[in-house]
């Protein structure tokens, strides 16, 4: 079983976008998609490695969309945290 995890962007990082298998580079997707540079670390990832199933409250990766062959799905909930009442 791989292990997923909610983590920042680590480097070799991608995602699927088309149902052909065809894969992008995460950096590059978050230049197309023109992220600054200065919050790309701080957007969390739901990952398997380094395919990035999730940018969280953006795309999801196309292997891991539902779809009528699906057998098992994930269901995760993000919840914001505040610390301090603030």
């Amino acid at each position: 079983n791989n292990v997923i995890l909610v983590r920042n962007r680590q480097s070799g990082d991608y995602l699927e976008i088309n149902a052909f298998g065809g894969t992008k580079k995460l950096k590059d997707y978050f230049i197309d998609k023109k992220v600054p540079r200065d919050i790309r670390d701080e957007i969390p990832l739901l990952a398997d490695g380094n395919h990035v199933i999730w940018i969280i409250g953006d795309r999801i990766s196309e292997r891991y969309k539902v779809s009528e062959m699906t057998k098992n799905i994930l269901k995760v909930s993000i919840m914001e945290v505040k610390k301090n009442g603030r």
